[in-house]
């Protein structure tokens, strides 16, 4: 173990030697050569912006303004959301969970009936007990009684629905 740190100490100094008093003899780093050499983040060889080390040897990344090769869709460069571009390097789209230009919601998923639809498009929801009866309505009196013509889920009622109704002896759901 010694003889390893004594190694270890003399190519140290015989590197700080070499740099002291010939530093004609330290080569720059040069991108593309393919060797990742201070301070280069990579070196892939090439000068190809588009895969995974740009032509500048840094590591490409989301948000570098440069779309990379089957890993990204966009890359403006930006922290906006609200794009064409999001922050995760993908095309702004409905169901993106962010509202863009020409979308009246935007709720995250593409389910239609949730209140937002596959469209981005406000769906009117039925609001049960307001006396309209509306799509997704069986009925609606305009009351949320559970125990006269209609129920407080605007379902009719019927023997099995847990409400004692008119006519019923029993109803235990």
């Amino acid at each position: 173990m010694a003889t390893y740190k004594k190694i270890q100490w003399l190519t140290l100094s015989l590197g700080l030697i070499s740099i002291l008093f010939f530093p004609s003899l330290i080569k720059a780093s040069t991108c593309g050569d393919g060797y990742v050499e201070l301070p280069e983040e990579c070196d892939d060889g090439n000068l190809i912006n588009t895969d995974s080390c740009t032509n500048t040897c840094h590591l490409a990344v989301c948000g570098d303004e440069i779309v990379q090769v089957g890993a990204e869709e966009c890359d403006d460069g930006n922290l906006s959301n609200i794009d064409e571009c999001t922050n995760s390097c993908s095309l702004a789209s409905c169901g993106d969970g962010f509202l863009q230009s020409g979308e009246e919601c935007d709720d995250g998923n593409n389910n239609d009936g949730d209140g937002c639809d596959s469209t981005c498009t406000l769906e009117i929801m039925a609001v049960c007990g307001n006396g309209v009866w509306e799509i997704g309505e069986e009925c609606d009196d305009g009351n949320l009684i559970d125990t006269d013509d209609c129920t407080s889920a605007c379902t009719s009622p019927a023997c099995g629905d847990d409400f004692l109704q008119a006519g019923e002896e029993c109803d235990d759901g």
